[in-house]
């Protein structure tokens, strides 16, 4: 089985950067996703301009920070402060297909128009579960040709069908009181018992300074995972399971299981 190991939210803040790069340099973490409008976003384009890392997914956000696109141009995605609503907020109301389209290939294209290569996309807070967004991801993977985090086999088989890459299995209960050593390899065991080819594991590793502190709650418990992502047990266990580290690029050579 290969196995992606995605770190999401690169951008959020300067240190959930270094948190990344270094689980990525040091760990086992093969992948991650960028935030294009976080405090950290232009520290995270630097690092991909200067290929520390080779490619980044876009880690597309309809639910926090503001719009790429001018506000007055996605209306049913924002306040009245020009801000993205909360997920809840978000979901319950009604939304613009159109409008959620133009957003996530606004942010698409800043990636690209940065000179980074894009491997990937996803959402954050899994906004993608929306009827009327996963339509508007996938039209925006088709036209720019790229692979999908899919979240369960039903979305997984709808983006099958549309021709959209995407891994054969996802976990993403990796997070919170769930993280430890042992629930790592928990998760991914049962990965490679359902005879996934490619599985994609969510993580989100980080360095908790003053900024994440301030605007999440989620702040030493990246720290945890970036411990554990480290670890050189951690990549030992795996390569007694006979388990290989790969990333989004490789889908190309792995048909739908």
């Amino acid at each position: 089985m290969l196995l992606i190991v995605n770190a999401d939210d690169f951008g959020y803040t300067v240190g959930v950067n270094r948190g990344i790069i270094k689980a990525m340099e040091c760990g086992v973490v093969t992948s991650t996703s960028l935030m294009v409008n976080q405090p950290g976003t232009g520290d995270a384009l630097a690092v991909l301009r200067r290929g520390r890392l080779k490619a980044t997914g876009v880690h597309l956000c309809l639910t926090a920070g503001r719009p790429v696109c001018d506000p007055a141009a996605v209306p049913s995605l924002v306040d009245g402060r020009g801000w993205f609503k909360g997920r809840d907020t978000l979901l319950s109301g009604p939304l613009n297909g159109e409008e959620v389209r133009r957003e996530f290939l606004a942010q698409v294209e800043m990636v690209r128009a940065a000179g980074v290569w894009v491997s990937h996309l996803d959402t954050h807070h899994h906004v993608h579960t929306h009827s009327v967004i996963l339509e508007a991801l996938l039209d925006v993977a088709r036209r720019c040709g790229l692979p999908v985090r899919s979240l369960d086999s039903s979305m997984r088989q709808r983006l099958i069908r549309q021709g959209v890459p995407t891994p054969d299995y996802f976990c993403g209960h990796w997070f919170g009181e769930q993280v430890s050593g042992e629930s790592f390899r928990r998760f991914v065991a049962a990965g490679l018992q359902s005879g996934a080819g490619v599985m994609e594991l969510m993580t989100h590793p980080g360095l908790a300074d003053e900024e994440l502190r301030q605007r999440s709650s989620y702040t030493w418990q990246r720290e945890r995972e970036l411990a554990i992502l480290c670890d050189p047990a951690t990549r030992q266990w795996l390569l007694e399971q006979g388990i290989k580290l790969a990333s989004y690029p490789d889908l190309a050579g792995h048909p739908p299981g």
